[in-house]
């Protein structure tokens, strides 16, 4: 059974969970730029003849790109843990699964946002999201 969340529930969480997000989306960041360097490398080195690779080098950018990819997997990871769904890592949306009037639904986030300020159905996108008024936070079910 998933976790499910009241309004109040997702906002004492989400501190910690923008932390989290902007960790994975900066290893996501790190990772590609290392698998990039890394590329650009063998290029260079096809460029110039099929010279010998710098062992080192190849290794670091390797070493990089790994260390980058397991820390946006622990923080993706420690984020899906409490329950709540990653929509986006490129965007930084956050479902909250939740119930309203016997529905399922999602209490959804975007990075930059100061509060969770919206919601959608569960069949629906992210671009159907509706504004969270009192009446929809009071009922709630959980």
């Amino acid at each position: 059974m998933e976790r499910l969340f009241n309004y109040k529930m997702a906002m004492d969480i989400l501190p910690q969970l923008k932390v989290l997000l902007e960790k994975a989306i900066e290893s996501k960041a790190a990772r590609q730029k290392s698998e990039n360097d890394l590329a650009a490398y063998k290029k260079r080195l096809v460029m110039a003849g099929g010279a010998f690779p710098n062992q080192n080098r190849l290794a670091a950018y390797a070493d990089q790109a790994r260390t980058a990819h397991e820390r946006m997997k622990a923080a993706i990871d420690a984020i899906q843990d409490q329950g709540v769904e990653i929509r986006d890592l490129e965007h930084g949306l956050l479902d909250f699964p939740a119930r309203y009037q016997g529905k399922a639904v999602y209490l959804t986030y975007q990075l930059g946002e100061e509060v969770i300020s919206y919601w959608h159905g569960f069949e629906e996108s992210v671009t159907e999201r509706r504004p969270i008024r009192e009446d929809f936070v009071e009922n709630l079910e959980f």
